[in-house]
């Protein structure tokens, strides 16, 4: 990979990932309401899956823009998973159920996450992203606001289900990320 400069639009909005986990925090302490909650995380996702589009189309990829996506990425569904559990669990709103919901789709960062950080702080280089990867991150994208939603109605219980699949895949990811950092030594 050529060494390019790191101040690009899609580190940009990686680096936006970081500032809204804040947000979001900020959001579930306040007790705001959930659907505003949902729109800021919709909001956090797009950014996610718009730096890896925009870099790969113009060519603006870099190893350091990898590895600061996949913090960004971690960052931002642990440190917003755990506001939720710690903020609303006291509430009685996140219940044993959800949890363990919410549990399935943190699957590959469970997994992958100490290999990551060994790797990171190692300065290794990083795997490319598989299809299995963005699968899960696209279904935890969908699965976490459907958790969120299905506190204020009954129409979404469906994420369940979603939790699930999207455990298994993690799973699945969580394996295969560990294999390729093996592969990178």
């Amino acid at each position: 990979m050529k060494k390019r400069t790191i101040l690009n639009v899609p580190n940009a909005l990686t680096f936006t990932r970081f500032i809204l986990t804040f947000v979001l925090i900020y959001l579930v302490l306040a007790k705001a309401k959930i659907v505003s909650i949902v729109v800021v995380f919709i909001i956090g996702s797009l950014t996610d899956f718009f730096d890896g589009q925009i870099a790969r189309r113009f060519n603006m990829e870099t190893e350091f823009g990898r590895k600061l996506d996949i913090v960004a990425d971690r960052f931002f569904f642990i440190g917003f998973i755990l506001a939720l559990t710690f903020g609303y669990y006291s509430e009685g709103i996140m219940t044993e159920n959800l949890i363990m919901q919410v549990l399935l789709i943190l699957s590959r960062e469970l997994i992958s996450a100490p290999s990551a950080i060994v790797s990171f702080i190692a300065n290794k280089k990083m795997p490319r992203t598989r299809n299995i990867g963005k699968l899960v991150t696209f279904l935890q994208g969908v699965t976490l606001p459907t958790i969120l939603l299905s506190t204020i109605s009954p129409f979404f219980y469906f994420s369940i289900y979603l939790s699930i699949l999207t455990g298994i895949c993690g799973i699945i990811s969580g394996m295969y990320y560990i294999y390729d950092l093996q592969k990178e030594v």
